[in-house]
């Protein structure tokens, strides 16, 4: 039966008007992996009647929206696209809207203006993401931020001098504490807090750990997860592995990681610590490979057959790739034409090779769970290649020939 809207309760119509106008509930998950979240915010329900658009209004005004502005485009296109950011609005519905608590001025000091500036609409719960992002290009490219000032402007979109409660001051500047030396930095508002203010200033002022930090706590990271393995807690060893690979700026988000910063460790040899006199893109791979050969293990431990197999034959196919790249496909049908990059890699001396035929080997496990048993073939012969003296994958592999030989023995007998 119809019922009139206005007919129920305040507080239940409260309820609606949050679930259509907040952020949270307009947060739409991304299409695919590749691609950030989005929003939608039904307004329509602003234009119903005088009394609904006056009860509904709070509920899109309890959003805390963000401001960014930018005298280049492309800055723009980056922070959605490499930064998996969700932007809300963009060009004139951005430069229209005033509703947001912070405003962003980015801009380079001695660069010509271009005339146009550029700006975009956030949410808070995504600034984190954004600041993240900035972090990671600045580890990647050197020598960005000395050349960027950045300009933070708070206000109550809704009430004029209105003071901003502490603890939404801090939400709104504490994550540009990951912003570091840049060539100026200041805060505006007519009350902003100097306890506020002066955390974030300390936060900037810490230094960036160097790769070999990184690399030295990731290893930590990874025995203590193995500790955890060898202790049968499976969820902790899975996030002492996830904490390992952020510590080395690689994130992980469900089937999906991403590996940022890469020229904050490439060609450079290590100076100090267990990795001196190695080079820095060199140690991580390795790292990473003992990272991703431990979440397999893992996973068989846990008899989670598909997450083991996914992982691994990524891994494969990506070391795969960057000795074969016209055939970075699964490792699926005929083996034989991968026996070549199989070989080169392991001729070459990769110095994680073990860990490598570990992946293979751990790999093929899985894929014996799941009854893929030219897959499993094709792996167990790969790991061995990797790992020729390994005594468990060189039994396995006997024990794998000696039943295909008895099954061609009693075929023909039939």
């Amino acid at each position: 039966m119809a019922f009139r809207f206005l007919d129920l309760p305040p507080e239940i119509r409260d309820h609606v008007y949050h679930d259509v106008l907040s952020c949270d509930q307009a947060r739409r998950p991304p299409a695919d992996d590749d691609n950030p979240a989005s929003y939608h915010f039904d307004l329509a329900i602003l234009q119903t009647n005088k009394q609904i658009h006056h009860e509904s209004k709070k509920a899109f005004q309890d959003n805390v929206f963000i401001k960014v502005t930018t005298p280049w485009s492309e800055s723009i296109e980056h922070i959605g696209s490499e930064g998996r950011v969700p932007i809300i609005a963009l060009g004139p519905a951005a430069d229209a809207f005033g509703l947001f608590h912070l405003w962003i001025w980015i801009d380079a000091p001695g660069v010509p203006p271009r005339g146009t500036a550029y700006s975009m609409i956030i949410c808070l719960d995504d600034l984190l993401a954004f600041t993240r992002m900035w972090r990671f290009s600045n580890l990647n490219h050197q020598g960005l931020n000395p050349h960027l000032r950045l300009k933070l402007i708070l206000q109550d979109p809704h009430v004029p001098d209105r003071k901003i409660p502490k603890a939404l001051q801090q939400r709104l500047l504490q994550p540009f504490g990951l912003v570091k030396n840049l060539h100026s930095f200041s805060v505006h508002g007519a009350k902003l807090l100097p306890s506020v203010e002066d955390a974030l200033k300390k936060e900037q002022a810490i230094p960036e750990p160097s790769p070999e930090e990184c690399l030295e706590s990731a290893t930590a990271l990874k025995d203590v997860g193995n500790n955890f393995l060898q202790a049968q807690d499976y969820a902790a060893a899975l996030q002492s592995y996830t904490d390992a690979f952020a510590a080395i700026h690689i994130t992980v988000s469900g089937r999906k990681r991403y590996i940022h910063a890469e020229g904050y460790y490439n060609l450079r040899e290590l100076t100090t610590g267990s990795y001196k006199g190695q080079n820095g893109h060199l140690a991580r791979i390795i790292l990473r490979v003992k990272l991703v050969a431990n979440v397999i293990q893992t996973y068989l431990k846990t008899e989670e057959w598909e997450e083991a197999r996914f992982w691994g034959k990524r891994s494969i196919n990506v070391f795969r790739a960057s000795f074969d790249p016209h055939h970075a496909d699964d490792l699926e049908g005929d083996f034989e034409r991968d026996w070549a990059w199989v070989r080169l890699s392991a001729a070459m001396g990769f110095p994680a090779q073990n860990a490598m035929g570990k992946i293979f080997y751990r790999t093929a496990l899985a894929s014996r769970a799941l009854g893929y048993k030219k897959e499993e073939w094709n792996l167990v012969h790969a790991a061995e290649v990797y790992s020729p003296h390994d005594e468990i994958i060189l039994r396995d592999l006997r024990e794998m020939v000696e039943g295909v030989n008895s099954e061609h023995k009693a075929g023909a007998m039939s």
